[in-house]
């Protein structure tokens, strides 16, 4: 393996290197992605904490299955208050569609074109069909960027993809985030269930606890 490094050229080690470089990154970033995620469940389940803090506090169910289909409840009515919004904003930007193909007469708009009618025109569109390619360990891998085909450019008639696109992918992303949020605190609400009806040795003052065997 060593050696076949060794006889490869210098844009191919270079080559390589930049594919390990790539590699490194991506994980990096998939990391961090998974820690943000993280962090940002932990926050979002302290709304079950919320919900339920003063039903816990007052012992008002003496069943966890109970306090589990209240904080459910409670957690349904907490999520249709937050996605209502984003699926308005869906709902408007599904509706300047209809409107926009009614205009044009076109119901078969291609929304990512990149030529007139599409989202596409705006940034810059590569050719990956016909990328360049060498072959690495006999595995063919992209050697160059690939050709240009459409530079970002203005058109009018794409106006309908320039609205829908970004307001549904608004939409969708605030509408993502309401559904993590749900499942954050569905899980919070299970565990504080848990730990209220927990009988644990632990949980006793030491006055209640045993200090000889009993005999």
């Amino acid at each position: 393996m060593i050696l076949y490094i060794a006889k490869l050229s210098e844009d191919s080690k270079r080559l390589i290197i930049a594919l390990l470089f790539v590699l490194i990154v991506l994980f990096v970033i998939v990391g961090c992605i998974g820690t943000i995620i993280k962090k940002v469940m932990k926050r979002q389940a302290q709304g079950a904490d919320d919900m339920m803090y003063d039903v816990v506090r007052a012992g008002i169910f003496n069943r966890k299955k109970d306090l589990i289909k209240f904080g459910i409840k409670k957690n349904h009515l907490v999520f249709f208050k937050q996605a209502w919004r984003p699926f308005i904003v869906m709902v408007a930007a599904s509706l300047i569609m209809i409107i926009y193909c009614i205009a044009m007469g076109n119901w078969k708009v291609n929304i990512f074109d990149y030529q007139t009618e599409g989202i596409g025109t705006l940034f810059h569109i590569f050719d990956w069909a016909n990328v360049p390619k060498t072959k690495i360990f006999g595995i063919e891998v992209m050697s160059d960027w690939p050709p240009l085909l459409s530079s970002p450019h203005w058109s009018w008639t794409a106006w309908g993809s320039y609205i829908f696109v970004p307001a549904m992918l608004v939409g969708l992303i605030w509408f993502m985030i309401c559904v993590q949020a749900y499942i954050a605190r569905t899980f919070r609400i299970f565990g504080i269930a848990k730990k209220v009806f927990s009988r644990s040795i632990d949980d006793l003052p030491p006055q209640e606890k045993p200090i000889e065997p009993i005999q």
